[in-house]
C-alpha cells in the first residue's frame, strides 16, 4: 500500500534526522516510528484501564509474557484504586498472621 501525506518542514526535518541516526531511509524510518507510536498509544490505553493485557498483547501481536516485558520497560502499569492497594495490604498483612 502506498501512502502519501503532507508533512511541515520541522516534521521533514525530524523524520531526517531520525533516520540519518538510524541509518535508514525515509520509508524505513516512518514504519518505524509509526510502529513505535501504535505500540506506546497501547501501552497508555492499557495504562489507563482502557484495554486488559490480553487485549494489549493481541493488539501488539505479542505473546501475554512479551506484553508484560513492555509494560515493564515503558512503566505502563495500569493505576490502581486506593482501596484495591489498601484492601490488598490488609489481606496481606492477614496472611501473614496465620
Amino acid at each position: 500500500m502506498i501512502l502519501t501525506v503532507r508533512i511541515e518542514k520541522q516534521e521533514k526535518n525530524r523524520l531526517e534526522e531520525f533516520a540519518r541516526k538510524k541509518r535508514l531511509n525515509r520509508t524505513q524510518a516512518v514504519k518505524e516510528l509509526l510502529e513505535s507510536g501504535f505500540m506506546l498509544s497501547q501501552l497508555q490505553e492499557y495504562k489507563e484501564g482502557n484495554l486488559s493485557l490480553e487485549r494489549l498483547s493481541e493488539a501488539l501481536d505479542v505473546s501475554v509474557i512479551e506484553a508484560l516485558s513492555l509494560v515493564g520497560r515503558y512503566n505502563a502499569h495500569p493505576r490502581m484504586p486506593r482501596d484495591y492497594i489498601s484492601d490488598a495490604r490488609e489481606f496481606a498483612q492477614k496472611l501473614q498472621e496465620k
